[in-house]
């Protein structure tokens, strides 16, 4: 009775029907999809809010077959959206108001008597202009990186 005693695997691979056929088929189990990320359940809400929102302002068009969007003047609000819109159209803007409530006008004149120098109405002695063009005229980390470049023919190497 020993000599009969195999495992399952050795009758299987040993039986003369897998020999030719190849092996049996694995039985695959159930599967679930994978859990939608963050980035695709966002999406599908947008598209869902987008689908919901072009139908409560669109009306069907039967010489085009399609839904086309009202215009704004013709959709339907509530008394509360109406509100809200008149509101927002009555309440002055910025540039109507000017900036801090004045005038371009007066704002450039401010500007003018506070920093007359860097509008160029007043004039400076020589030794301040010197002083300015002696900063100006230091050069800068990119400069000193490009004379080197230059100096040392870096500037020329093609890639």
């Amino acid at each position: 009775m020993g000599e009969f005693v195999m495992p399952f695997n050795q009758i299987v691979s040993k039986d003369i029907k897998h020999i030719y056929s190849g092996f049996p088929q694995t039985v695959s189990l159930r599967f679930t999809p994978a859990f939608p990320t963050l980035e695709q359940m966002r999406q599908q809400d947008d598209s869902h809010n987008l689908k919901t929102s072009v139908l409560r302002i669109s009306e069907y068009d039967e010489s085009y077959g399609c839904m086309i969007p009202r215009a704004p003047a013709f959709r339907l609000l509530s008394r509360h959206e109406i509100d809200q819109s008149v509101n927002r159209l009555r309440t002055p803007t910025v540039a109507s108001k000017g900036l801090a409530n004045s005038s371009d006008k007066a704002v450039v004149n401010e500007t003018r008597s506070n920093y007359p120098k860097y509008l160029g109405l007043k004039k400076v002695n020589k030794q301040e202009m010197d002083q300015i063009v002696s900063r100006l005229n230091q050069p800068t980390k990119i400069s000193e990186i490009r004379r080197h470049q230059t100096e040392t023919k870096l500037a020329h190497v093609s890639v």
